[in-house]
């Protein structure tokens, strides 16, 4: 590796633990303040673009030479690279927004929240008028303060600028080698073949809500209403906090997993004020330091949730340590994002939910085709945020986005969004194409993982041992290769949809 790319390297391990532990920090309500910035300046060559530019011609002279390996090693880092020139220059964006989000008062009713309590509580809850007033009044706030935000998006366009690409879409193009056109029109297949499944389903769970509420373009259901109907709060004493960690205990030392992975995943399950209410996982070091943060609670989303962190920790804790280390540390994010998912998915077996929450065999098909509607909600929705994002990387975070953003989640969700979150609702680095790429990925594995260990894989340990042979491999794998090779055919997005579709059809 040449020598500018030798001296990332020596440092890389530091920085990225470093940056996670912030980021943990954070997360789990232990510090109000992100200071990404100073991070940054202390490790200056990793977001300099001169090392790209060292990175691309280090690449070039792999890939000339057919060294397949260290070719890999090289990307990796390159893209790593490309990201951080982008979060260097957002950091100030990013503190920014952290801040507008920890000073946040917002009023409903009689009652104060700060931006994590409403955004918590948003989906949990029951009374319609007040959920209202709570999705109104963050949105509201997020529109208010949108500058940062937005500084946030521009600061993608001038990485762009920066490291000489035609505009930002290509420059994520050539780094990770997403072709985001073909995946578009896959999104947009997807929502097409799923719409009418979706629709009739949605409409069912929003009656059981409230038997008013109806689907747009004919109702009045709104964002919050699908948050709301998502949580399936008709389930939910079957699904108590306290039941959820024992079911999830049982099931994984039956399979083969140590839950803490001999020791390897740290798990912070304390409450506090500030701590984020969805589950997490931060690296700090590959495989030793895994943290997973959770905030316990009850409900069937809460329960897929805790599955889906616990695949991501484990794919990490199960790397191998004699990896070079841009391959424990860095790698396709959809391969990790499937791992995870093959874990979430198993709340579409009935059989699963049988056995280890004791569930009736009825209220288990019930339970899993609500899980199948959750996923397919979220899909639809991510399907609608590529095309949306694409073009907020091209045209720029102008308020004219806000009508796009808006068409397009009302065109997934059937149900009215608040243009306020169309800044907010943004993933960096267009990571919304990583998780897209990864149920399609998931559903390879698990087709993989059904036809040689049989339906209940999810028991058998020869299952969990050939799960475990792929996390070692770490960043070795692109979500590409790996669906060829597992399953000799390549990722289809549309065929995840329509999956899921067949289990609400059953």
């Amino acid at each position: 590796m040449d020598r500018p790319l030798h001296a990332v390297r020596t440092r890389l391990d530091d920085f990225l633990a470093e940056l996670a532990t912030l980021q943990y920090r954070h997360g789990a309500g232990l510090a109000r303040e992100l200071p990404i910035a100073s991070l940054h300046a202390s490790f200056p060559e990793l977001s300099a673009p001169d090392t790209f530019v060292a990175a691309s011609e280090a690449l070039a002279k792999a890939r000339a030479k057919n060294d397949v390996l260290a070719a890999r090693r090289i990307q990796l880092v390159r893209e790593l690279v490309a990201t951080q020139v982008e979060e260097a220059l957002a950091a100030r964006a990013a503190q920014a927004m952290a801040t507008v989000e920890a000073n946040a008062v917002l009023n409903v009713d009689d009652e104060s929240f700060n931006f994590t309590g409403a955004m918590g509580r948003l989906p949990h809850e029951p009374n319609r008028a007040r959920r209202a007033g709570l999705e109104r009044a963050v949105g509201n706030y997020l529109w208010e303060h949108r500058s940062p935000y937005g500084d946030r998006r521009e600061a993608a366009l001038l990485t762009a600028e920066r490291l000489g690409a035609q505009d930002y879409p290509s420059l994520r193009e050539d780094v990770t080698g997403i072709a985001y056109a073909k995946l578009a029109e896959a999104a947009e297949q997807t929502l097409k073949r799923t719409e009418d499944a979706y629709r009739d389903v949605f409409a069912y769970v929003l009656r059981k809500t409230d038997p008013q509420l109806r689907p747009l373009p004919g109702g009045d259901a709104r964002r919050h209403d699908v948050q709301a109907a998502l949580q399936a709060p008709w389930l939910d004493e079957h699904f108590r906090r306290e039941d959820a960690w024992p079911a999830v205990r049982q099931w994984m030392g039956e399979w083969g997993f140590t839950p803490n992975a001999g020791g390897r995943i740290h798990l912070d399950e304390e409450d506090r004020p500030g701590k984020s209410p969805r589950p997490f996982v931060v690296t700090i070091r590959v495989p030793d330091d895994i943290r997973l943060v959770l905030q316990p609670r009850g409900g069937l989303d809460a329960v897929g949730s805790l599955l889906h962190e616990l695949g991501h920790a484990h794919h990490r804790a199960h790397v191998s340590e004699d990896l070079p280390m841009e391959l424990r540390r860095l790698g396709d994010a959809a391969v990790t994002e499937a791992h995870a998912a093959v874990f979430e998915r198993l709340l579409l077996s009935s059989d699963w939910l049988k056995r280890y929450l004791g569930l009736a065999t009825m209220l288990a098909r019930d339970t899993a085709r609500m899980a199948a509607f959750q996923s397919l909600s979220v899909l639809r929705r991510h399907c609608a945020k590529l095309s949306y994002e694409l073009s907020l990387c091209r045209k720029g975070p102008s308020t004219e986005r806000a009508d796009e953003y808006a068409d397009g989640q009302r065109r997934a969700l059937f149900a009215e969004p608040h243009p306020g979150f169309y800044l907010y609702d943004v993933d960096p680095q267009l990571y919304v194409a990583h998780y897209l790429r990864a149920w399609a990925l998931e559903a390879r594995l698990t087709t993989r993982l059904t036809e040689r260990f049989n339906e209940d894989f999810w028991r058998n340990p020869n299952a969990a041992t050939w799960l475990k042979g792929l996390y070692a491999r770490g960043g070795t794998d692109d979500a590409e290769g790996l669906a060829t090779e597992v399953s000799g055919t390549p990722l289809a997005l549309p065929e995840a949809g329509e999956r899921l579709v067949a289990i609400l059809n059953r």
